[in-house]
Parts: C-alpha cells; sequence; structure tokens
C-alpha cells in the first residue's frame, strides 16, 4: 500500500521503517526544516549535542535498543553518577555525590557529607523502597497513582525526594504535581529496574545516527506542513502548505494530539477529534548553555547528572553534563542541559532553548488509550495515530517505539528486530 506518516518524531519514525521494511511504499511528511526527531541536535567546537540527550537501560528501552541493533546501530556503556546540592542558602552546598561500582554498576556514596550526614538515611530509604515495590507488585491493587504510592508507605524524605524524584524528573520532563498523578506501575517498574544496577547505554553517533538509519530508502518530505487529511472513496487525500494533494491508501498520523485539528477534516474525524482532544500536554524549556553556576561549586564533585533543590524540595532543577556522556564533547568547554532553570542561565552562555512537548499519563489517559486501540481495528480503518501520547508506559522513547509496534501489528507487518540484544562495544573515554 501508499502510506503517509506524517510527523517525524520517533513514533512516525519507526512506524515508517517497519512498514517499509514490510513491502509498503512510504512517504514521511514533515512541518519543520530537517527530521522532527532530530531537529534540537547541533554542533558544538566541533563536536555533537543530542537535544535532548539519550542514555537508555538496556531492559527498560528494550524495543528501542532492539530496533538500534537491527539497523546496525552501536551503542556504548555509561556510568550514570550523580550530585544533590543545596539551593537559596548563602551558598551553594554539595550534600551527596555518588559513583558506581565497576562490578554491579550500584551507585556508592563516596563523599564524606553524604555518608556522615545522609548516608543512613539514604540507605534506609533504599531498603524501604525495595520493601515497599516488591509489597506492590505482590498486591492485586496495582492500579494506584504515584501519588498513593507514597501516602502508602513510609520511605526516607531525604531519600525519596532528594534522590529518587530527581530521577523522574530526569525521565519523565515534567512537573513533581504531574508525575504524581502518573499511573504507579510503569514508575515503580523503572524504579526497581534501576536500582538492579544496569549500566545505561548511548548510541554511537547520538540520535542523528538513528535517524540516518531509520529514513534510509524512504521519502521523507521536510518542510511541508500538512494542512488536509480527508477520505475521498478508498483513498485519503493529504494536503500539505506547497499545495500539493497526493492519495494515500493509508495515513498514520505521529504528532502530537494538539496538532490533529490543523488539518484533520473536521466532518470526517468528528468522533476522533473528539477523543484526540482529551490528551494532554506539558511544555517546559530545556535550556543548553555553557554557565558553571548548575554545578557544584567544587569542580571535584561535578557529575553527570547534578541535581539543585531546597531543603523543603519545594523547587528542583537538574542538569546533564554532556563532556561526560558524549565522546565527541571530551576536551570541549564544558557544556550542559538544563531542565527548567530555577536559578537564572547567563543569557551569554545560552547556546539554544528547547520547547520540550511531553504527554500527561494518568488514569484517564490509560483509558482514552484502550477507547483508541479499539477504535484502531474498526472495519475499513484508513487513518491512525501513533505517539508516545498513545502508551501509557516509560520511558518517553521507548513508549513511541511501542506505539509503532502497535500500527504494525494493525497492519500484519512483521517486526524482525524483537529480542535483539544492544550491540555494545567498549565504551570511550570519556570527560569525568
Amino acid at each position: 500500500m501508499d502510506i503517509a506518516v506524517i510527523g517525524s518524531g520517533m513514533s512516525g519514525l519507526a512506524a515508517a521503517r517497519i512498514l517499509k521494511d514490510a513491502g509498503h511504499n512510504i512517504t514521511i511528511f514533515e512541518a519543520l526544516p530537517g527530521r522532527g526527531m532530530d531537529s534540537h541536535s547541533t554542533e558544538f567546537e566541533g563536536g555533537l549535542i543530542d537535544a535532548p540527550l539519550r542514555v537508555m537501560n538496556p531492559h527498560l528501552w528494550n524495543n528501542t535498543l532492539s530496533l538500534a541493533a537491527y539497523l546496525g546501530i552501536k551503542t556504548f556503556p555509561v556510568r550514570t553518577y550523580m550530585a544533590c546540592s543545596w539551593l537559596f542558602e548563602d551558598k551553594t552546598e554539595t550534600w551527596l555525590t555518588t559513583t558506581r561500582s565497576r562490578i554491579g554498576n550500584f551507585p556508592i556514596i563516596n563523599n564524606r557529607k553524604g555518608i556522615q550526614q545522609y548516608g543512613w538515611r539514604l540507605v534506609k530509604g533504599m531498603l524501604q523502597l525495595k520493601t515497599a515495590i516488591a509489597k506492590f507488585f505482590k498486591s492485586k491493587d496495582q492500579d494506584i497513582t504515584l501519588a498513593e504510592f507514597i501516602n502508602r508507605n513510609d520511605i526516607e524524605e531525604v531519600f525519596w525526594h532528594g534522590a529518587v524524584m530527581p530521577v523522574l524528573y530526569t525521565i519523565c520532563t515534567c512537573n513533581p504535581k504531574t508525575i504524581g498523578e502518573w499511573p504507579a506501575k510503569p514508575l515503580l517498574v523503572f524504579l526497581r529496574q534501576l536500582t538492579d544496577g544496569d549500566a545505561l547505554l548511548r548510541i554511537q553517533g547520538g540520535t542523528p545516527a538513528l535517524v540516518n538509519k531509520l529514513v534510509e530508502g524512504i521519502n521523507i518530505v521536510s518542510g511541508s506542513a500538512i494542512t488536509s487529511v480527508k477520505e475521498d472513496g478508498e483513498k485519503v487525500l493529504v494536503a500539505n502548505a506547497q499545495g500539493q494533494t497526493t492519495e494515500f491508501d493509508r495515513v498514520v498520523v505521529a504528532t502530537p494530539t494538539t496538532k490533529i485539528e490543523e488539518f484533520l477534516n473536521a466532518e470526517q474525524f468528528a468522533e476522533d477529534i473528539a477523543l484526540l482532544r482529551k490528551f494532554k500536554f506539558e511544555q517546559g524549556d530545556l535550556v543548553i548553555h555553557t554557565d558553571q553556576t548548575v554545578m557544584p561549586p567544587k569542580r571535584k564533585d561535578w557529575a553527570v547528572l547534578s541535581y539543585m533543590m531546597d531543603r523543603k524540595f519545594t523547587k528542583q532543577q537538574f542538569t546533564v553534563w554532556l563532556n561526560s556522556i558524549e565522546p565527541s564533547l571530551v576536551g570541549k568547554t564544558p557544556v550542559f542541559q538544563t531542565w527548567r532553570p530555577v536559578t537564572p542561565i547567563d543569557p551569554k552562555k545560552i547556546i539554544s532553548t528547547v520547547v520540550l512537548t511531553r504527554a500527561v499519563v494518568d488514569s484517564d489517559t490509560v483509558a482514552l488509550n484502550k477507547e483508541l486501540q479499539l477504535r484502531h481495528k474498526s472495519q475499513n480503518r484508513k487513518v491512525f495515530y501513533c505517539g508516545s501520547w498513545s502508551c501509557d508506559g516509560l520511558p518517553i522513547l521507548e513508549s513511541a517505539v511501542t506505539s509503532a509496534m502497535h500500527i504494525a501489528e494493525i497492519f500484519g507487518a512483521p517486526l524482525p528486530f524483537v529480542g535483539l540484544k544492544p550491540q555494545v562495544e567498549v565504551a570511550p573515554q570519556l570527560g569525568y
């Protein structure tokens, strides 16, 4: 069949690749000048900045890394040290730094203050969390939110709010209230896997390397916002801002649902639009910069992940030190990504600011997704919807690939990458 894929984020690219390899003729439409998935990637002093930076746990990003292996893309392990600092005091105080054990990759406190003042509280919190998670997965009541899970369990505050929640901010990139409303199960699966000590993997060449393989041999029409999608008998007519109208047998819409009313025929797709309107999204700024004030005051305390918060845990920000993760940035000027900064960033040191849109996941979206998947299976269906928002899991990139797999199932397309192990090579020399 001739199939149009609207949007070149991860879900659209994965769906396009799977359907192309199943023998369909695919055309990708992208409103941006390049590809949506790596549109924010940029060069810095001859090195690569991914925005956002992507590192993946091999279990939690199973489908994503399997797809990369199928495409022949290699990965390398990274060791994610972290530092936590108190903000909004006379001076910024780093109260915790960690490293990773060489065997097992388990987090280890490696600063005296962290051990003396908080060590026992962090160990206690870890044990409490492991016990609470084990109890949760043995129970029959697993349809609760993360906030309800916390209210039902006594977990050391400094451990939970100072060490666990910052990690969830990193992955979910949404505000604390939103994270509290997430279904607890996927988040607890994530935390259980994370505390088991698996190394994280990064794709060699970053996001552009993955995108290049995903679009190989596929026609992609960039700088081409879609203005109309309309069914016409057995075909679907797709019109773009360049004034071109093309006939397709099927269409896969892989954009945030906030965009669909810009092009879906309001009369033909009234029921779909009413459903898709109910999905909620959040936006936030990811600032890429060279301002070192977002890091611990002492260089020896710098870590891959730097978390800053007030003592009441009402304000927080996290920063990724890119040179410690990306080989092409080793030896370059220290460069950082800070999500929703609460401390001022020197405007002269800002490289770019990227607005990220994230789907809100709660009990309502779980029900909406079930209804959407049922609708996809209706007879004579020609237009389908795909995106990280259409899955309830975590992480977001993995949800995007999983949503593409749901589309493949509808089309009867094989999934030859499922079960493939990531191709892991020796880690390059990194900057930490």
